[in-house]
Protein backbone atom coordinates (compact mmCIF):
# COMPACT_ATOMS: atom_id res chain seq x y z
CA UNK A 1 0.00 0.00 0.00
CA UNK A 2 1.13 3.61 -0.57
CA UNK A 3 2.15 5.78 2.64
CA UNK A 4 0.52 9.01 2.81
CA UNK A 5 3.75 10.40 1.11
CA UNK A 6 3.06 8.67 -1.76
CA UNK A 7 -0.43 9.01 -2.26
CA UNK A 8 -0.01 12.98 -2.11
CA UNK A 9 2.39 12.47 -5.01
CA UNK A 10 0.35 10.43 -7.16
CA UNK A 11 -2.72 12.66 -6.19
CA UNK A 12 -0.68 15.61 -7.38
CA UNK A 13 0.48 14.25 -10.25
CA UNK A 14 -3.01 13.13 -11.29
CA UNK A 15 -4.28 16.53 -11.21
CA UNK A 16 -1.85 18.15 -13.06
CA UNK A 17 -1.93 15.18 -15.66
CA UNK A 18 -5.74 15.82 -16.05
CA UNK A 19 -5.78 19.78 -15.77
CA UNK A 20 -3.08 19.20 -18.67
CA UNK A 21 -5.02 16.82 -20.81
CA UNK A 22 -8.01 19.42 -20.62
CA UNK A 23 -6.26 22.54 -21.43
CA UNK A 24 -7.29 23.94 -24.51
CA UNK A 25 -5.26 25.24 -27.69
CA UNK A 26 -4.50 28.50 -27.75
CA UNK A 27 -6.36 30.70 -30.15
CA UNK A 28 -4.28 31.27 -32.96
CA UNK A 29 -3.46 35.26 -33.36
CA UNK A 30 -5.32 36.62 -35.78
CA UNK A 31 -7.06 33.94 -36.72
CA UNK A 32 -4.00 33.12 -38.40
CA UNK A 33 -1.03 32.01 -36.79
CA UNK A 34 -0.70 28.98 -34.42
CA UNK A 35 0.92 28.61 -31.08
CA UNK A 36 2.44 25.88 -29.28
CA UNK A 37 0.07 23.43 -27.79
CA UNK A 38 0.58 20.62 -25.11
CA UNK A 39 1.76 17.92 -28.17
CA UNK A 40 3.98 20.63 -29.46
CA UNK A 41 7.13 19.35 -28.09
CA UNK A 42 6.06 15.45 -28.48
CA UNK A 43 5.58 16.09 -32.27
CA UNK A 44 8.78 18.31 -32.49
CA UNK A 45 10.43 15.33 -31.10
CA UNK A 46 8.87 13.11 -33.31
CA UNK A 47 9.52 14.54 -36.58
CA UNK A 48 12.82 15.30 -35.61
CA UNK A 49 13.30 11.40 -35.36
CA UNK A 50 10.94 11.07 -38.40
CA UNK A 51 13.08 13.86 -40.66
CA UNK A 52 16.67 12.39 -39.45
CA UNK A 53 15.68 8.64 -40.35
CA UNK A 54 14.42 9.84 -44.14
CA UNK A 55 17.36 12.03 -44.47
CA UNK A 56 19.63 9.42 -43.74
CA UNK A 57 17.27 6.49 -45.72
CA UNK A 58 17.39 8.55 -48.69
CA UNK A 59 21.32 9.96 -49.17
CA UNK A 60 22.34 10.66 -52.08
CA UNK A 61 18.75 9.88 -53.91
CA UNK A 62 16.36 11.93 -55.60
CA UNK A 63 13.13 11.79 -56.73
CA UNK A 64 10.91 12.31 -59.95
CA UNK A 65 8.17 15.31 -59.78
CA UNK A 66 4.67 14.02 -57.93
CA UNK A 67 6.45 11.46 -55.52
CA UNK A 68 7.89 12.25 -52.26
CA UNK A 69 10.39 14.91 -52.82
CA UNK A 70 11.98 16.87 -50.12
CA UNK A 71 11.59 17.18 -46.65
CA UNK A 72 15.06 15.51 -46.28
CA UNK A 73 15.30 14.35 -49.98
CA UNK A 74 16.75 15.86 -53.03
CA UNK A 75 14.73 16.53 -56.01
CA UNK A 76 17.61 15.44 -58.67
CA UNK A 77 20.45 13.88 -57.54
CA UNK A 78 23.39 16.28 -59.58
CA UNK A 79 23.72 19.98 -60.04
CA UNK A 80 23.09 19.59 -63.72
CA UNK A 81 19.99 18.62 -63.43
CA UNK A 82 19.06 20.98 -60.69
CA UNK A 83 20.38 24.38 -62.18
CA UNK A 84 18.47 24.10 -65.33
CA UNK A 85 15.28 24.32 -66.86
CA UNK A 86 12.45 22.35 -65.31
CA UNK A 87 9.94 20.38 -67.73
CA UNK A 88 6.30 21.49 -66.54
CA UNK A 89 4.20 18.72 -64.88
CA UNK A 90 1.33 17.23 -66.76
CA UNK A 91 -2.22 17.76 -65.37
CA UNK A 92 -1.11 20.04 -63.04
CA UNK A 93 -2.61 23.36 -63.93
CA UNK A 94 -0.91 25.26 -61.62
CA UNK A 95 2.89 23.77 -62.17
CA UNK A 96 5.45 26.47 -62.00
CA UNK A 97 9.29 26.37 -62.71
CA UNK A 98 10.65 30.48 -61.77
CA UNK A 99 13.97 31.62 -61.27
CA UNK A 100 14.11 34.78 -59.65
CA UNK A 101 17.36 37.56 -59.75
CA UNK A 102 18.43 40.23 -57.49
CA UNK A 103 20.97 42.48 -57.43
CA UNK A 104 22.17 45.57 -54.93
CA UNK A 105 25.25 47.49 -54.38
CA UNK A 106 26.83 49.93 -51.73
CA UNK A 107 26.48 53.33 -54.42
CA UNK A 108 22.69 52.87 -54.44
CA UNK A 109 21.77 50.61 -58.10
CA UNK A 110 19.59 47.79 -57.57
CA UNK A 111 17.81 44.90 -59.94
CA UNK A 112 14.98 42.80 -59.74
CA UNK A 113 14.17 40.25 -62.39
CA UNK A 114 11.79 37.35 -62.23
CA UNK A 115 10.68 34.93 -64.83
CA UNK A 116 8.31 32.00 -63.87
CA UNK A 117 6.94 29.66 -66.71
CA UNK A 118 3.80 28.38 -66.08
CA UNK A 119 1.23 26.24 -68.37
CA UNK A 120 0.15 27.16 -71.95
CA UNK A 121 3.26 29.47 -72.23
CA UNK A 122 2.06 32.00 -69.73
CA UNK A 123 4.44 33.44 -67.19
CA UNK A 124 4.23 35.44 -64.37
CA UNK A 125 7.22 38.33 -65.10
CA UNK A 126 8.23 41.60 -63.59
CA UNK A 127 12.23 43.30 -63.67
CA UNK A 128 12.98 47.04 -61.91
CA UNK A 129 15.94 48.78 -62.14
CA UNK A 130 17.17 51.32 -60.15
CA UNK A 131 19.79 53.79 -61.32
CA UNK A 132 21.36 56.53 -58.72
CA UNK A 133 20.26 60.15 -60.07
CA UNK A 134 18.34 58.43 -62.82
CA UNK A 135 15.28 56.55 -61.28
CA UNK A 136 13.68 53.71 -60.36
CA UNK A 137 12.18 51.68 -64.01
CA UNK A 138 9.80 49.02 -64.43
CA UNK A 139 8.40 46.71 -66.74
CA UNK A 140 5.77 47.77 -69.74
CA UNK A 141 2.97 45.84 -68.12
CA UNK A 142 3.85 46.93 -64.62
CA UNK A 143 1.96 46.81 -61.95
CA UNK A 144 0.41 43.42 -64.43
CA UNK A 145 3.12 40.69 -64.45
CA UNK A 146 0.82 37.91 -66.28
CA UNK A 147 2.45 38.13 -69.67
CA UNK A 148 3.16 35.44 -72.25
CA UNK A 149 6.19 33.38 -72.61
CA UNK A 150 8.52 31.98 -75.34
CA UNK A 151 8.20 27.80 -75.18
CA UNK A 152 10.98 25.64 -73.14
CA UNK A 153 12.52 29.04 -71.74
CA UNK A 154 13.16 31.55 -69.24
CA UNK A 155 11.94 34.34 -71.75
CA UNK A 156 9.09 36.72 -72.40
CA UNK A 157 8.80 39.66 -74.66
CA UNK A 158 12.09 41.06 -74.83
CA UNK A 159 13.22 40.02 -71.26
CA UNK A 160 15.55 35.84 -71.59
CA UNK A 161 17.48 34.64 -68.55
CA UNK A 162 19.93 31.12 -69.44
CA UNK A 163 21.73 28.64 -67.54
CA UNK A 164 25.44 28.80 -68.79
CA UNK A 165 27.39 26.28 -66.55
CA UNK A 166 25.54 24.82 -63.31
CA UNK A 167 25.76 26.93 -60.20
CA UNK A 168 28.33 28.73 -61.57
CA UNK A 169 26.93 31.28 -64.57
CA UNK A 170 23.92 32.51 -65.64
CA UNK A 171 23.30 35.72 -68.58
CA UNK A 172 20.36 37.73 -68.34
CA UNK A 173 19.81 39.68 -71.20
CA UNK A 174 16.94 42.57 -72.33
CA UNK A 175 16.05 44.83 -75.14
CA UNK A 176 12.60 46.40 -74.83
CA UNK A 177 11.19 49.52 -73.06
CA UNK A 178 10.53 50.61 -69.37
CA UNK A 179 8.60 53.40 -67.40
CA UNK A 180 9.17 55.02 -64.68
CA UNK A 181 7.42 53.80 -62.08
CA UNK A 182 6.03 57.46 -61.21
CA UNK A 183 4.86 58.66 -64.03
CA UNK A 184 1.49 59.18 -64.95
CA UNK A 185 1.64 59.46 -68.45
CA UNK A 186 3.39 55.97 -68.44
CA UNK A 187 5.88 56.90 -71.06
CA UNK A 188 7.99 54.21 -72.33
CA UNK A 189 11.71 54.55 -72.48
CA UNK A 190 13.93 52.31 -74.53
CA UNK A 191 15.83 49.77 -72.37
CA UNK A 192 18.48 47.24 -73.02
CA UNK A 193 21.33 45.31 -71.09
CA UNK A 194 23.56 42.08 -71.18
CA UNK A 195 24.07 41.30 -67.93
CA UNK A 196 26.10 38.20 -66.68
CA UNK A 197 25.38 36.16 -63.02
CA UNK A 198 28.47 34.18 -61.55
CA UNK A 199 29.35 32.50 -58.44
CA UNK A 200 32.18 30.13 -57.01
CA UNK A 201 29.48 29.83 -53.66
CA UNK A 202 27.84 26.90 -52.46
CA UNK A 203 24.16 26.44 -53.00
CA UNK A 204 21.23 26.26 -50.42
CA UNK A 205 19.34 23.60 -50.69
CA UNK A 206 16.24 23.99 -48.84
CA UNK A 207 14.82 20.37 -49.18
CA UNK A 208 17.76 19.17 -47.44
CA UNK A 209 20.34 21.99 -45.66
CA UNK A 210 17.30 23.63 -43.87
CA UNK A 211 17.67 23.06 -40.26
CA UNK A 212 15.22 20.42 -38.98
CA UNK A 213 14.98 22.55 -36.04
CA UNK A 214 13.23 24.95 -38.31
CA UNK A 215 10.94 23.18 -40.02
CA UNK A 216 10.06 20.87 -36.76
CA UNK A 217 9.07 23.95 -34.77
CA UNK A 218 6.68 25.02 -37.86
CA UNK A 219 5.65 22.17 -38.37
CA UNK A 220 5.17 21.10 -34.64
CA UNK A 221 2.74 23.63 -34.01
CA UNK A 222 -0.28 22.56 -37.03
CA UNK A 223 -3.03 20.36 -35.86
CA UNK A 224 -1.91 16.57 -37.60
CA UNK A 225 -4.24 14.90 -39.99
CA UNK A 226 -3.47 12.70 -42.74
CA UNK A 227 -5.11 15.61 -44.66
CA UNK A 228 -2.19 17.84 -43.39
CA UNK A 229 0.60 15.39 -44.33
CA UNK A 230 -1.03 14.91 -47.68
CA UNK A 231 -0.96 19.42 -48.39
CA UNK A 232 2.62 18.98 -47.12
CA UNK A 233 3.20 16.91 -50.05
CA UNK A 234 0.80 18.13 -52.64
CA UNK A 235 2.01 21.66 -52.09
CA UNK A 236 6.25 20.99 -51.43
CA UNK A 237 7.98 23.83 -53.54
CA UNK A 238 11.80 22.26 -54.81
CA UNK A 239 13.54 25.47 -53.73
CA UNK A 240 17.56 26.44 -53.86
CA UNK A 241 19.38 29.63 -53.79
CA UNK A 242 22.68 31.09 -54.17
CA UNK A 243 24.63 34.41 -53.65
CA UNK A 244 27.05 35.63 -56.20
CA UNK A 245 27.70 39.01 -58.36
CA UNK A 246 25.83 40.17 -61.33
CA UNK A 247 28.29 42.63 -63.94
CA UNK A 248 27.41 43.99 -67.28
CA UNK A 249 26.34 46.83 -68.79
CA UNK A 250 22.35 48.60 -69.00
CA UNK A 251 22.08 50.87 -72.16
CA UNK A 252 18.90 53.39 -70.91
CA UNK A 253 18.00 55.68 -73.90
CA UNK A 254 18.30 59.58 -73.12
CA UNK A 255 19.99 58.59 -69.78
CA UNK A 256 23.62 57.24 -71.19
CA UNK A 257 25.30 53.74 -70.70
CA UNK A 258 25.70 52.40 -66.93
CA UNK A 259 28.20 49.90 -65.82
CA UNK A 260 26.60 47.67 -63.10
CA UNK A 261 28.72 45.54 -60.63
CA UNK A 262 26.42 43.75 -58.18
CA UNK A 263 26.00 41.28 -55.08
CA UNK A 264 23.42 39.30 -56.35
CA UNK A 265 20.94 36.69 -55.05
CA UNK A 266 18.96 34.14 -56.99
CA UNK A 267 16.35 31.40 -56.43
CA UNK A 268 14.65 28.50 -58.45
CA UNK A 269 11.47 27.08 -57.33
CA UNK A 270 9.65 24.08 -59.12
CA UNK A 271 6.66 22.57 -58.21
CA UNK A 272 3.52 20.65 -59.75
CA UNK A 273 1.20 23.25 -57.22
CA UNK A 274 2.02 27.09 -56.92
CA UNK A 275 -1.41 28.39 -55.75
CA UNK A 276 -1.32 32.00 -54.55
CA UNK A 277 -4.59 31.72 -53.02
CA UNK A 278 -2.84 29.45 -50.29
CA UNK A 279 -0.24 32.23 -48.97
CA UNK A 280 -1.07 34.27 -46.39
CA UNK A 281 1.94 36.66 -46.76
CA UNK A 282 5.89 36.64 -46.07
CA UNK A 283 8.94 38.85 -45.61
CA UNK A 284 12.20 37.88 -46.41
CA UNK A 285 15.10 39.64 -46.88
CA UNK A 286 18.52 40.00 -48.95
CA UNK A 287 21.27 41.20 -47.33
CA UNK A 288 25.11 41.95 -48.37
CA UNK A 289 27.56 43.86 -45.37
CA UNK A 290 30.36 45.72 -46.34
CA UNK A 291 32.78 42.56 -44.27
CA UNK A 292 31.65 40.34 -46.60
CA UNK A 293 29.28 38.28 -44.85
CA UNK A 294 25.58 37.93 -46.71
CA UNK A 295 22.47 36.26 -45.37
CA UNK A 296 18.48 35.41 -47.16
CA UNK A 297 16.27 35.38 -43.57
CA UNK A 298 12.08 34.79 -44.52
CA UNK A 299 9.46 34.28 -42.54
CA UNK A 300 6.72 32.61 -44.50
CA UNK A 301 2.69 31.77 -43.68
CA UNK A 302 1.34 29.18 -46.26
CA UNK A 303 -1.49 28.30 -43.70
CA UNK A 304 -2.46 24.70 -45.39
CA UNK A 305 1.59 23.81 -44.50
CA UNK A 306 2.78 26.30 -41.67
CA UNK A 307 1.00 29.10 -40.35
CA UNK A 308 4.32 30.22 -39.70
CA UNK A 309 7.79 29.31 -40.79
CA UNK A 310 11.79 31.30 -40.44
CA UNK A 311 13.61 30.14 -43.09
CA UNK A 312 17.24 30.93 -43.99
CA UNK A 313 20.83 30.54 -44.24
CA UNK A 314 24.22 32.65 -44.33
CA UNK A 315 27.64 33.13 -45.83
CA UNK A 316 30.41 33.83 -43.73
CA UNK A 317 33.24 36.20 -45.64
CA UNK A 318 35.31 32.70 -45.77
CA UNK A 319 32.39 31.63 -48.17
CA UNK A 320 31.18 28.64 -46.18
CA UNK A 321 27.43 28.64 -45.55
CA UNK A 322 25.10 27.64 -42.66
CA UNK A 323 21.65 27.43 -42.00
CA UNK A 324 19.68 29.99 -39.73
CA UNK A 325 18.88 28.40 -36.76
CA UNK A 326 16.35 30.94 -35.03
CA UNK A 327 15.02 34.06 -35.75
CA UNK A 328 12.93 36.31 -33.37
CA UNK A 329 11.04 38.59 -36.26
CA UNK A 330 7.15 37.78 -36.28
CA UNK A 331 5.37 38.43 -39.11
CA UNK A 332 1.91 39.19 -36.90
CA UNK A 333 3.73 42.21 -35.17
CA UNK A 334 4.22 44.32 -38.65
CA UNK A 335 2.13 45.19 -41.47
CA UNK A 336 -0.34 42.48 -40.78
CA UNK A 337 -2.93 44.49 -42.48
CA UNK A 338 -0.98 45.15 -45.90
CA UNK A 339 1.59 48.19 -44.83
CA UNK A 340 4.96 46.68 -44.38
CA UNK A 341 7.38 48.32 -42.07
CA UNK A 342 10.14 51.04 -43.48
CA UNK A 343 12.38 50.79 -40.63
CA UNK A 344 12.80 47.96 -38.03
CA UNK A 345 15.20 45.52 -36.56
CA UNK A 346 15.40 41.82 -35.58
CA UNK A 347 17.52 39.42 -34.63
CA UNK A 348 18.69 35.71 -36.14
CA UNK A 349 21.32 32.94 -34.51
CA UNK A 350 23.47 31.42 -37.50
CA UNK A 351 26.60 29.25 -37.20
CA UNK A 352 27.00 29.99 -33.28
CA UNK A 353 26.61 33.74 -33.80
CA UNK A 354 23.69 36.27 -33.05
CA UNK A 355 23.34 38.97 -35.43
CA UNK A 356 21.32 42.24 -35.11
CA UNK A 357 19.83 43.80 -38.19
CA UNK A 358 18.41 47.06 -38.88
CA UNK A 359 16.94 47.79 -42.17
CA UNK A 360 15.71 50.89 -43.64
CA UNK A 361 13.52 50.86 -47.12
CA UNK A 362 14.97 53.23 -49.49
CA UNK A 363 12.48 53.03 -52.24
CA UNK A 364 9.83 50.13 -53.49
CA UNK A 365 7.15 48.97 -55.97
CA UNK A 366 3.82 46.81 -55.96
CA UNK A 367 3.27 43.96 -58.36
CA UNK A 368 0.33 41.73 -59.04
CA UNK A 369 0.89 37.84 -59.62
CA UNK A 370 -1.38 35.85 -60.81
CA UNK A 371 -4.53 36.09 -63.57
CA UNK A 372 -7.03 37.07 -60.76
CA UNK A 373 -3.95 39.21 -59.39
CA UNK A 374 -4.24 37.08 -56.18
CA UNK A 375 -1.07 38.10 -55.10
CA UNK A 376 0.73 41.32 -53.85
CA UNK A 377 4.23 41.74 -54.05
CA UNK A 378 6.09 44.48 -52.40
CA UNK A 379 9.38 44.68 -53.25
CA UNK A 380 11.67 47.07 -51.45
CA UNK A 381 15.41 48.61 -51.99
CA UNK A 382 17.15 48.58 -48.55
CA UNK A 383 19.80 49.90 -46.53
CA UNK A 384 20.79 47.74 -43.63
CA UNK A 385 23.12 47.86 -40.53
CA UNK A 386 24.44 44.31 -39.76
CA UNK A 387 25.76 44.17 -35.76
CA UNK A 388 27.24 47.79 -36.79
CA UNK A 389 28.38 47.48 -40.25
CA UNK A 390 26.81 48.85 -43.18
CA UNK A 391 24.79 46.52 -45.48
CA UNK A 392 22.65 46.68 -48.72
CA UNK A 393 20.38 44.60 -50.42
CA UNK A 394 16.39 44.15 -50.65
CA UNK A 395 13.58 42.42 -49.46
CA UNK A 396 10.12 41.53 -50.22
CA UNK A 397 7.03 41.34 -48.56
CA UNK A 398 4.19 39.34 -49.99
CA UNK A 399 0.33 39.69 -49.18
CA UNK A 400 -2.67 37.94 -50.07
CA UNK A 401 -4.97 39.75 -52.48
CA UNK A 402 -8.43 40.19 -52.98
CA UNK A 403 -11.07 41.71 -55.49
CA UNK A 404 -9.57 40.49 -58.92
CA UNK A 405 -7.70 41.75 -61.62
CA UNK A 406 -8.67 45.22 -63.04
CA UNK A 407 -10.32 45.55 -66.05
CA UNK A 408 -7.57 47.60 -67.82
CA UNK A 409 -5.08 44.93 -67.47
Amino acid sequence: MLNLCETIIVLILSIVLIKWLKAKDPPPIFNVYRRPNKWYFFKYLIFRLAYALRKYSNSGRSVKQGSAQGYGMKFRATIADLDRLQPLEKNAPLAVDAVFFTGASKEGYYLCVNVARRQNNTVNSFWLLKIPNVGLLVSPKYPDSTLKGEPNAFSTEGMTIEPIEPMKKWKISYDGKMKFQNDKEERMIPVSWELEWTSDLPHFDFDTDLSPALLARAIAQEPWSKSYFQRLKTYHHAHYEQMGYIKGTVQIEGYGKFDLELNSFRDHSVSRERDWTTTHRYAMHTVFAEDGTKFMVGIYSTPVRFSEIKLGYLYKPEDRVYSVESCDLKLYEHGERGVPPLDYAFTFEAAGNTYLVQCEVIESAEIFMGLDWECRIVERMCRYTVNGKQAWGLSQWQYRRYGGCPNKY
